[in-house]
């Protein structure tokens, strides 16, 4: 078949995808779509779709549509859920069919990354999966990692201490060591570490690329089949690279820990515990190797995006909240006392600091629409028919931001909400009924020992502009599939001459 052919059979492909899509998505009779903007002819809402801040727009149609609000493209079409029951009832009573995942063109088949939890399809194969993961990061088991977690958070006060003005790099590289060594026993001291730099600039671009409409491949999916030659195919040429270095991020980690069990020096960790437990199985699954692969590099990839994306949310919000800060270290000075660091054993008598941890989740989800699930079947929800393939979305912004649940200031930042314990924990900023983060309490754990560490030593302070004190502005972050705030210069000064005294004694 000549090339010429080759690009006019894609050509053809799109429109009869656009075709089968239509015929696929008629409405039964007696039904109808839900609520949601008016289209345009042939295109429906593919103008409509921000391209910045999606959330605040997703949000605003919530409140102008309710519960549910529909938005219909060529070959797509997208569901909002913005009501806090109805999240409920089709994500866990009716998780049978809402728990498959969008196949994302350029994740799944550019990327190659269809094999990992969060992005593969629901059934036997996740299961399986899901269960070896939940094997090393359950409730229970994420207590082994608290030395190595607290070992980590030692080494980012040491590093705000000697350079605070670096503190969003000094995040980055502390969280990525940390669960380099919890998930391969590989030990990073610098941020120019080969596998610490690959693994970010690897993340940080398969999340650019991952986010919706960056590449129209992933509205258009028959596009795939145009020739990289063809006008306008750049795409193909930059994501078959990208995927290659996805591939060797996956691959070179798990090749160095076995090095170091082969020459008897790997640290304990979960490559080793994996490829020991394989080893001893005389029943182990032909694609063993694949599953440990799986299981340590979603562990990086799903870890240090979103913890680093709450933390400096947390260092922001304490600038904006100094009262909030204040009483938080008050807390800490009668638990904790002002001659030692913060340990795990103190977590719970943190009563406040829990509190202040729970909204900052609830108030600035950093995963404002997580990851959307896809319907197997039709369904009807609330008299509105939702057909097959639809990609489902938990509008998280605006259910955690909900009145009806979080009460009339539910825009604001006030920790005090949670302190009676009748509120619901913000359970949906970790995703929804069976596809909910597995690693949700290793990224607590890392969370909370970080910030109640740098709380007790250190006050985070408005950076002095020539003008005065300048705050974060009211909406910092920038769009993607996990927030990251903008850059922004803010003081990270020690609290007192205690507190100097335990940082110069981290030193030795």
């Amino acid at each position: 078949m000549s090339s010429s052919t080759i690009a006019y059979t894609g050509v053809a492909g799109v429109v009869l995808y656009f075709a089968s899509r239509w015929w696929k998505t008629r409405i039964p009779q007696g039904l109808k779509r839900p609520p949601g903007p008016p289209g345009h002819f042939l295109i429906g809402n593919l103008l409509d779709l921000p391209r910045s801040k999606e959330w605040l727009t997703f949000d605003r149609w919530a409140n102008e549509y309710g519960d549910l609000f529909y938005l219909s493209m060529p070959g797509v079409s997208l569901l909002f859920i913005n009501s806090y029951e109805l999240a409920k009832e089709l994500f866990d009573k009716r998780g049978s069919i809402y728990s498959d995942r969008y196949q994302s063109t350029v994740l799944n088949e550019f990327l190659r990354l269809d094999w990992t939890l969060i992005l593969q399809q629901y059934g036997e194969r996740w299961r399986r999966d899901r269960m070896y993961f939940h094997q090393f990061f359950n409730q229970n088991v994420v207590e082994d990692y608290h030395e190595v977690q607290m070992k980590y958070t030692k080494a980012l006060l040491k590093r705000l201490y000697h350079s605070p003005e670096d503190y969003r790099s000094h995040l980055r590289c502390i969280l990525g060591a940390s669960v380099l060594e919890v998930t391969y026993g590989i030990e990073v001291t610098s941020e120019k570490d080969p596998l610490l730099v690959l693994s970010e600039t690897t993340i940080q671009r398969a999340t650019e690329a991952g986010i919706p409409g960056t590449y129209l491949v992933d509205i258009l999916p028959p596009l795939k089949y145009i020739p990289s030659w063809f006008p306008g195919a750049k795409f193909k040429r930059e994501l078959s690279q990208l995927g290659k270095q996805v591939t060797e991020m996956l691959n070179k980690p798990v090749e160095v820990a076995r090095t170091s069990l082969k020459n008897g020096d790997a640290r304990a960790s979960v490559v080793s515990a994996l490829i020991e437990n394989f080893e001893n199985d005389l029943n182990r699954p032909d694609d063993y190797e694949d599953i440990i692969k799986q299981v340590t590099g979603i562990a990086y990839i799903a870890a240090v995006d979103t913890i680093n994306g709450v933390l400096l949310h947390f260092l922001y919000t304490m600038v904006l909240h100094p009262e909030v800060q204040k009483r938080a270290q008050e807390e800490l000075d009668e638990v904790v006392g002002s001659g030692a660091l913060p340990s795990f054993e103190d977590c719970g008598r943190l009563k406040y600091i829990r509190a202040v941890f729970q909204e900052l989740l609830r108030w600035n989800a950093v995963a404002p629409s997580a990851l959307p699930h896809i319907l197997k079947v039709d369904d009807v929800v609330n008299g509105y028919f939702i057909p097959k393939g639809t990609i489902v979305f938990g509008n998280t912004w605006s259910l955690l931001r909900s009145k009806s649940v979080y009460g009339p200031d539910a825009d604001k930042f006030n920790p005090e909400r949670f302190l009676d314990g009748r509120m619901p924990f913000p359970d949906f900023a970790f995703g929804y009924g069976r596809r909910e983060c597995p690693g949700r309490y290793f990224g607590e754990n890392g969370v909370f020992i970080a910030m109640i560490n740098i709380l007790h030593v250190f006050n985070i302070l408005p950076f002095e502009g020539e003008n005065g004190p300048e705050l974060p502005p009211e909406n910092y972050f920038d769009s993607g599939v996990v927030l990251q705030p903008k850059p922004f210069k803010l003081r990270i000064i020690p609290r007192s001459p205690d507190a100097i005294r335990t940082l110069e004694e981290l030193d030795h």
